[in-house]
């Protein structure tokens, strides 16, 4: 797939067919991440669609000249409506309705293990949903989009040094937060 080609043709004319590339392109990936840090499958779908939705919208402003890769760029758009969603009302009023009960814990202690218990990272997401946004960025990107800490560092602006800081306070953080958790 070449993605500039596609890129230029949805600026110039709004082509449909190379939006509808471009997006089943990346669809499923994008899905996946946001899945990975949404347990309600509804939303996690609407805010995919969202997501593809503020790409297209924005599309004009992806500039390859900036070193960015447009999936990074994509990415950067995912992880903030995933900052935004955290953040909202919509989510904090759903968050409060959630029976604690129906979580169970497990049996594991490592916390890459806990993660993979939807209702485990539903609460260390909601957790990090009240951290500064590009606290809840490098997270995100670095825990459930695979991204590295220099290319985190290129997508949030920051050194790579500072990056790697803060993802490891925050681990240390969420250690202590849910020490108790099993």
């Amino acid at each position: 797939m070449d993605e500039l080609r596609l890129i230029k043709k949805i600026r110039r004319s709004g082509d449909r067919t190379a939006a509808d590339e471009l997006v089943r392109h990346y669809y499923d990936e994008i899905h996946g991440f946001v899945r990975k840090q949404i347990s309600n499958a509804d939303v996690a779908l609407d805010l995919t669609q969202e997501i593809f939705i503020s790409m297209l919208r924005t599309i004009g402003h992806y500039d390859p000249r900036r070193g960015a890769s447009f999936r990074t760029w994509l990415y950067r758009i995912a992880a903030n409506k995933l900052v935004d969603w955290f953040r909202s009302r919509t989510y904090r009023t759903m968050a409060q309705t959630m029976p604690i009960d129906e979580v169970e814990p497990i049996d594991e202690t490592d916390f890459t293990q806990l993660l993979e218990d939807s209702d485990f990272t539903e609460l260390v997401c909601a957790f990090v949903g009240g951290l500064p946004p590009d606290t809840q960025k490098i997270f995100r990107l670095h825990l459930f989009g695979g991204y590295t800490f220099p290319e985190i560092a290129g997508i949030v602006g920051l050194a790579e040094g500072s990056v790697k800081s803060r993802y490891y306070r925050l681990i240390h953080l969420l250690g202590k937060e849910f020490a108790d958790y099993e």
